[in-house]
């Protein structure tokens, strides 16, 4: 990760460093339903002090970047995510070579779409539990989270946009309304209604507890090569979550070394020693 560079010394340049390799890597990681790359890579993350810490996101008003990811996904396995974001409605960006060749640097494409192909015969609560978990996983990691607008509204992408300006970011720039997205959001069966209340969920249970404070610490846990597990701990010590996502949308059981924890989301206590998580399901415990 070339711009760990901008810490500097860790006191003495950048406090914020943007993890570029998460969006594709995450995206990656949901449509192979395989999280073992996004664990490893994630093992190696680091920071040269306590006073630095990594901006995380997903989503942006540009597309998804395809370079960080080279080095660590296969020449074949980033043309897989070319081929998915042009299934799926999406774009590609190219740069052009001195020798007159040109490389993909950029996947067009709303990230909703990018998960969940709009013309594919999904129902639609599949796509938003994969939405919601991929977020999970960008909110979970240490740093502070960088949420886009359309992200936490449950935009789909904005091909007419393009269209108009030529322009492929435009794609995920479409300007709202504000009085037809107050009506959708009023309305709690519409897409931009339920993926608000459980991304509102998300945030709630995140502001609850210090252990994702952006100064804390993360260890990545391996219990089952379809769960993105991490646990996160408060810079005092005192509070501890693991997060368990489901990235696949099969069913999924596992041991952990816990025997009962608090859900984040419903304030409950469970038995937690043997977890079962339905399709990108997502899971926040409070651990003693």
């Amino acid at each position: 990760m070339d711009n760990i560079s901008y810490f500097g010394d860790g006191t003495n340049e950048a406090q914020l460093v943007y993890n570029f390799a998460l969006p594709p890597l995450t995206l990656h990681t949901f449509h192979t339903g395989d999280a073992c790359v996004l664990s490893n890579w994630a093992k190696t993350l680091t920071l040269p002090s306590d006073k630095t810490t990594f901006f995380n996101f997903l989503a942006s008003h540009d597309g998804i970047g395809i370079n960080p990811a080279r080095g660590i996904l296969s020449n074949e396995e980033i043309n897989a995510l070319i081929n998915k974001t042009l299934e799926h409605g999406g774009l590609i960006s190219y740069k052009h070579n001195a020798d007159g060749t040109h490389s993909p640097y950029e996947m067009n494409i709303n990230y909703f779409d990018a998960l969940s192909n709009p013309n594919a015969n999904e129902p639609i609560s599949l796509q938003i539990n994969r939405f919601i978990a991929a977020q999970a996983i960008m909110l979970s990691f240490i740093g502070m989270p960088g949420i886009y607008f359309h992200s936490l509204f449950g935009s789909r992408g904005w091909l007419e946009g393009v269209k108009q300006t030529g322009r492929n970011r435009t794609i995920n720039r479409e300007k709202l309304q504000l009085g037809e997205l107050q009506n959708e959001l009023a309305d709690e069966n519409s897409l931009r209604s339920r993926v608000f209340a459980k991304y509102s969920q998300l945030l709630k249970a995140r502001s609850s507890t210090s252990a994702f404070h952006p100064h804390g610490t993360q260890t990545i846990m391996d219990v089952h090569p379809s769960v993105f597990a991490i646990e996160r701990v408060s810079p005092d010590g005192i509070s501890r979550v693991l997060c368990l996502h489901n990235v696949c949308d099969q069913i999924v059981s596992f041991s952990t070394k816990h025997k009962s924890a608090v859900d984040l989301f419903t304030g409950q206590t469970i038995q937690v020693s043997n977890v079962t998580l339905q399709s990108y399901q997502v899971e926040w415990l409070k651990i003693s």
